[in-house]
């Protein structure tokens, strides 16, 4: 169970750092928090060059500022984003409010959760920082679990909306970023989210297999 509960940290602390990447705008004063997130993480997430980038951020305010733009510039706008970060755009005819988003949506409610009005209004059930949210709950959720069962049957719907979800359209929005972006830190990031999910399908499958022999 210890180590079961270890493995499960780390991922809840990888998530709560990507999802705020994707929810809290990157200013000044929230940036420190945002790194301390890091203290938690295994090494080879620590040492990330992403986590150098902002790091540097501390020290370089108009390095800040590039990437705060350039974060626009990709993911919201003004104009189209040059890397959408909805699920469905990677699929359903590369049109937002899609299949894809509906079977998000599914997920969601089968956890009882179900996005506010506010919520909807700025983004569909399928945009990034929500599915890494619903991961950050799932994994939060198991390591609260007290019973054997519950964790294991939080363990498998996590394993199964990573299948079925990021583990399709992750690397694909990763990609496009690489392709897209003026910033060499914003090629770490692409990085640092595909370490994540290789990351998070390989520990999922040992979990799952060690609560098997547990």
């Amino acid at each position: 169970m210890d180590k079961v509960k270890e493995k499960l940290s780390v991922s809840l602390s990888v998530e709560d750092f990507l999802r705020r990447f994707f929810l809290v705008e990157l200013r000044e004063q929230n940036l420190d928090e945002l790194i301390s997130l890091s203290l938690n993480f295994s090494d080879k997430f620590k040492n990330h060059d992403f986590i150098l980038w902002l790091n540097k951020c501390k020290d370089d305010l108009n390095l800040l500022d590039e990437l705060r733009y350039e974060f626009n510039r990709l993911f919201v706008g003004p104009r189209h984003p040059k890397a959408e970060p909805y699920e469905s755009v990677y699929f359903d005819y590369k049109t937002m409010f899609g299949e894809k988003t509906m079977q998000v949506r599914s997920f969601y409610e089968s956890s009882g959760l179900k996005l506010s009005k506010e919520q909807f209004d700025k983004f569909p059930d399928d945009f990034i920082g929500y599915e890494l949210q619903y991961l950050y709950f799932l994994s939060f959720n198991a390591l609260q679990a007290d019973e054997k069962e519950k964790m294991d049957e939080i363990l498998h719907k996590k394993y199964d909306f990573i299948r079925t979800h990021p583990f399709e359209w992750f690397y694909k929005f990763s990609s496009r970023c690489k392709e897209a972006t003026n910033l060499e830190a914003y090629v770490s990031f692409a990085d640092f989210l595909n370490l994540y999910l290789e990351n998070e399908i390989e520990q999922s499958r040992a979990l799952l297999t060690l609560r098997v022999k547990g």
